[in-house]
């Protein structure tokens, strides 16, 4: 797009017609309608009202009226966006008829600190995302200006400017106000725009053809750069950077225990494979619930309202939600925030039927103790995951209950399985003393950390997520370790051997006559 310099200019008309939508797309925050929105609904909060209001008072003219913006990332305000349609050499040579153009006011509240600095962004060569960029670095407005396509200093008085434009290809522009003096949040008291299109109908559409899908391709890989910068990675709603260091520690740690039980399950001969397989599942599901969390997927945020009149009180929102909300809202941002790890529950709800299963294999426990003890760790895990999710006193029934479920765990564990496991012979019953030890102290543990974690939420994030790694640690790794060090080789779960010993049944088979196979049990009984 080519630049033309600013130039002074009244607003041409101003229209009143409501329109719930002002075209407007700011990276990681959503639209200027879902922005007015969320800002209407952190009214209760202690929010100022904001409203924005776009008219169309004539078939060229696009009038977007706005009333104490909303500040993104506490640095800018963006007072609007206008898609900009191809102009022609005829329109080229007569700017002030015919290019397309855009007019603004801006007035800053009676409170401002100092003037206000306007910048004109638009999609080419990256010029709005490079500025998101670094705005949200905290890089001076002189690095600013330099992807700036225009700047308008000492601006916020009401004295309207306006910028014409021409370009070959469509292209967005963004209009953006900073407090360059305390690189705070702008305070803003109203803004008009007025976007003169006499070559489009003024709508977006022309920005999102076919042409646009390479920019939008560069702009989505130029995004996932910024992404993967270390400022971002360990940003998660709810938790400290240290808190994101130890759920990445931790998804790196079960990632290789994961590599090392599948290699030595690929090496193991086949009586004893399934159960190495079976505790690299279980290490691959907590991999990938790490994962999840450490990325802020996996987690929910409560944040701790004070209500007039009333002690203050837990909220549940999403991580990604609260992300917005709290760029939006100073005072929101400020509230007390505690996580709720939901991916963990659904590790635990797939991984501890596995562990079982290891135990069961090992004792050779009968079928009616391993279906009761199955059910009840599954119900212990969905009581306290819905009693984590409930911040009402309600929760401690839920707790209580999982409670309960979790004896019928720990109970047979103690009593029944130790029996079944000396049946097996000496082997068997070591090995199972030494799983049932790991296994308890963490079924121990597992109700008072939800106390302090989900119950209670008296323990700090960060140790409440250091907590819980060690307590996954100790079942899955350890536990792995431990097992497949002295795992016992089981014929009917290897393949292999389980051949060779119908193959070695049938020679013996073949071996009998004819008459002695056609014998029925009562006439082999005669015959003896």
């Amino acid at each position: 797009m080519g630049e033309s310099p600013m130039h002074g200019r009244s607003l041409l008309q101003h229209g009143q017609a409501h329109n719930k939508a002002v075209a407007a797309h700011l990276p990681g925050l959503p639209s200027f309608m879902n922005l007015s929105k969320t800002f209407i609904d952190l009214k209760k909060l202690g929010s100022s009202h904001a409203s924005y209001v776009t008219s169309h008072p004539t078939p060229v003219d696009t009038v977007a009226q706005s009333h104490r913006p909303v500040c993104f990332g506490k640095q800018a305000t963006l007072l609007g966006s206008f898609c900009v349609a191809p102009t022609t050499a005829e329109e080229d040579a007569d700017p002030e008829h015919k290019l397309p153009r855009i007019t603004f006011s801006v007035q800053k509240a009676a409170d401002a600190p100092g003037p206000l600095t306007i910048f004109l962004f638009d999609d080419e060569d990256n010029s709005w995302h490079r500025f998101w960029g670094s705005s949200i670095k905290n890089r001076s407005c002189d690095e600013i200006k330099g992807i700036a396509k225009a700047v308008v200093t000492n601006a916020g008085d009401g004295v309207p400017a306006y910028k014409n434009i021409m370009g070959k290809v469509p292209h967005l522009w963004y209009v953006v106000a900073v407090d360059c003096e305390t690189r705070q949040c702008p305070k803003i008291e109203s803004a008009n725009l007025t976007f003169f299109h006499p070559n489009s109908d003024g709508s977006g559409e022309a920005c999102t053809g076919l042409p646009e899908a390479a920019l939008a391709l560069k702009n989505s890989l130029i995004e996932g750069m910024h992404a993967l910068s270390i400022q971002s990675i360990l940003h998660v709603a709810g938790l400290t950077p240290f808190g994101v260091f130890v759920l990445y520690l931790e998804f790196v740690i079960m990632f290789l225990f994961s590599i090392l039980f599948l290699i030595w399950g690929v090496r193991a001969e086949s009586a004893k494979r399934f159960l190495y397989f079976n505790t690299f599942f279980c290490t691959s599901i907590s991999t990938m619930a790490y994962l999840a969390m450490a990325t802020g997927n996996g987690i929910f945020v409560l944040r701790r309202l004070n209500s007039e009149g009333k002690s203050a009180s837990w909220h549940l929102t999403s991580a990604s939600l609260d992300f917005q909300h709290a760029a939006l809202s100073q005072e929101y941002a400020a509230m007390q925030t505690y996580p709720i790890f939901f991916a963990r529950y659904l590790l635990q709800l797939f991984t501890s039927p596995l562990l079982l299963l290891d135990l069961f294999l090992i004792t050779g426990v009968g079928f009616s103790t391993r279906a009761f003890m199955i059910f009840s760790n599954t119900m212990m895990v969905l009581c306290w995951l819905s009693g984590a999710f409930i911040t009402k006193a309600s929760r401690w029934g839920f707790w209580l209950f999982g409670m309960l479920f979790s004896l019928g765990v720990l109970i047979p564990m103690v009593g029944v399985l130790p029996t079944a496991a000396a049946r097996k012979g000496r082997a068997a019953r070591r090995l199972y003393g030494r799983l049932m030890c790991v296994t308890l102290v963490v079924g121990v543990l597992y109700p008072w950390a939800w106390v302090l974690v989900d119950g209670s939420h008296a323990l700090p994030e960060d140790l409440a997520a250091l907590l819980y790694a060690c307590l996954d640690f100790v079942s899955q790794c350890v536990f792995g370790v431990v097992l497949l060090r002295r795992v016992p080789a089981m014929a009917e779960w290897g393949d292999e051997l389980q051949d060779d010993k119908q193959g070695a049944v049938m020679t013996a088979t073949g071996s009998l006559s004819q008459e002695e196979l056609e014998m029925g049990p009562e006439q082999e009984e005669d015959n003896l």
